[in-house]
């Protein structure tokens, strides 16, 4: 089978995570960032796939061969999105402060830290094929994955965070 991979050019990334692991932590909203061997993994396959379901819904695309949603009959997937990785990748703490939104002031210990991943990053990912796709599944799979395009992917999109800038597909999956 063929493994389409791709590329998403992300500014300012921030993938959220809860590490039980961590029992110390220097800031409140950690960031995901997995490192094996060359490669930082960012981005669940699951988050990235989610959005090809959204788009392929705003297509007009069957869905189907991203398998079930929560709730259906469970159907498999014909495909497998890979998680999101870039070669190199460093964090940085930021902050924020929570605002009441009955009174729209601070308050008190309202302060909060959270992690991004900063700068434009060149987030890869693969979409595998378990099963030959028909000619139009490809052709939703691969305008889905084209309108991501100015979709914001993990935490914060609403303060500019993880915008997808630029979408590059495999050559195979352009044919």
């Amino acid at each position: 089978m063929q493994v389409y991979e791709n590329l998403l050019k992300i500014n300012n990334l921030r993938g959220h995570t809860n590490d039980e692991c961590v029992k110390s932590y220097d800031v409140d909203l950690r960031a995901i960032l997995i490192e094996i061997d060359d490669k930082h993994y960012v981005i669940p396959g699951s988050s990235i796939k989610g959005i090809i379901r959204r788009n392929m819904k705003i297509l007009g695309c069957n869905t189907s061969l991203l398998g079930s949603e929560f709730g259906e009959e469970g159907k498999p997937s014909k495909i497998i999105v890979g998680w999101g990785y870039v070669d190199n990748a460093k964090k940085e703490v930021r902050y924020g402060i929570k605002i009441n939104k009955e009174l729209g002031i601070v308050e008190s210990g309202a302060l909060y830290s959270y992690e991004v991943i900063p700068s434009k990053l060149d987030v890869k990912f693969q979409v595998r094929p378990i099963v030959n796709l028909t000619q139009n599944e490809k052709e939703c799979l691969r305008n889905a994955i084209l309108l991501m395009k100015y979709s914001t992917i993990g935490w914060g999109g609403s303060r500019g965070l993880g915008i997808i800038e630029e979408v590059k597909l495999d050559n195979a999956l352009l044919s």
